[in-house]
């Protein structure tokens, strides 16, 4: 289901130079052995994130307020 809103899709590296961190750290963010994985999208071999999505604005406030889950 959606909600009707479309969103901005960007790679890791714009997500790390937006959030203002290494590229790495998303990279490592996505693993699914993560404690709280960054909510994105496989394509292929490429990762794709939607900006500003309700997932990725909850992901972010969930690690804003220090907690996990």
């Amino acid at each position: 289901m959606t909600d009707g809103m479309v969103y901005e899709v960007i790679d890791g590296p714009e997500l790390a130079r937006r959030w203002k961190v290494p590229a790495t750290w998303i990279r490592h963010a996505v693993q699914r052995d993560a404690k709280d994985p960054l909510p994105s999208s496989q394509l292929g071999r490429y990762r794709r994130f939607e900006w500003n999505s309700p997932q990725l604005n909850a992901w972010w406030a969930r690690r804003r307020s220090g907690s996990k889950k």
